[in-house]
């Protein structure tokens, strides 16, 4: 029994991925909410924004977030990440593009070149 926690605790530590990503959320919507729902997508175990709590200056009603997301994988990184803009940007039922899953986010870029196994 100790073996089999074991090894799944090491597979879970040699899985584990961070990502840049660039996040355009509404500006009437909290980043801590937006960051809350984030995590809550399957895989997902940390968010932080790196960008102050006003986000970088940007016209009109969208505010430009900068955020690491660390992440455990079983299978390709780079498929999660195409499964992970799938997940926040679609709602799950099937509604317009301004009902999305992670209320208040409009748009999200992942730095494919920032990925790496931590």
């Amino acid at each position: 029994m100790k073996e089999t926690k074991l090894k799944s605790i090491l597979t879970e530590i040699l899985n584990t991925f961070q990502v840049t990503a660039i996040l355009k959320i509404d500006r009437k919507a909290a980043i801590t909410n937006v960051l809350d729902e984030i995590r809550a997508i399957k895989k997902i175990t940390i968010v932080r924004n790196i960008t102050p709590e006003e986000g970088i200056s940007s016209p009109g009603e969208i505010q430009t977030h900068i955020v690491t997301i660390k992440f455990i994988t079983r299978g390709d990184a780079q498929k999660d990440l195409i499964q992970f803009k799938s997940d926040m940007l679609t709602s799950d039922f099937g509604g317009s593009v301004n009902d999305m899953k992670v209320e208040g986010l409009k748009f999200i870029e992942f730095k494919s070149k920032t990925l790496r196994r931590i």
